[in-house]
């Protein structure tokens, strides 16, 4: 299990359960100990969109964690899901051409991978306190909008 030292457990994150739909394994385990760390527990994790669905309509979740291509299919249905039941979520991805993502999930925040720990913990932070204001929101459609990684 890896452990990130330094986080401390906020009133807003602490205990909640954060659904993490991840299809590299590696990384879905990297995320669920973050989680884990931060004070939360994590759901899942689920490595496609069959799995990714079910959790997002029937487990008891405070808010998700979604990579956007699922061996080579988007999660958006997920999203969809997500919102009919009011559940926020945030998008980690690797995946280039953003402008893929439909306007009205153009909100949720976005976090690039490789994940900074305190960018994450940022984004976790206001996505649960309902902030609604992702790098995307303003975005143009037809822009392709490329993460850059440090």
């Amino acid at each position: 299990m890896v452990r990130l030292a330094g986080y401390s457990r906020s009133p807003v994150v602490a205990g909640s359960r954060i659904l993490v739909v991840e299809d590299n394994y590696l990384l879905a385990e990297v995320v669920c100990d973050f989680i884990i760390d931060c004070g939360m527990q994590p759901v899942g994790p689920a490595s496609g969109v069959e799995t990714g669905l079910v959790y997002a309509r029937e487990a008891a979740i405070d808010g998700a964690i979604l990579d956007i291509n699922l061996d080579d299919r988007l999660c958006f249905p997920i999203c969809a899901a997500l919102i009919e039941r009011d559940i926020p979520f945030t998008f980690l991805t690797g995946y280039g051409q953003l402008s893929i993502i439909p306007q009205a999930y153009r909100s949720a925040p976005l976090v690039a991978k490789p994940f900074d720990p305190d960018e994450l913990r940022g984004v976790i932070d206001g996505m649960l306190s309902g902030r609604r204001d992702g790098p995307l929101a303003r975005a143009s459609s037809t822009k392709a909008i490329v993460p850059v990684y440090s």
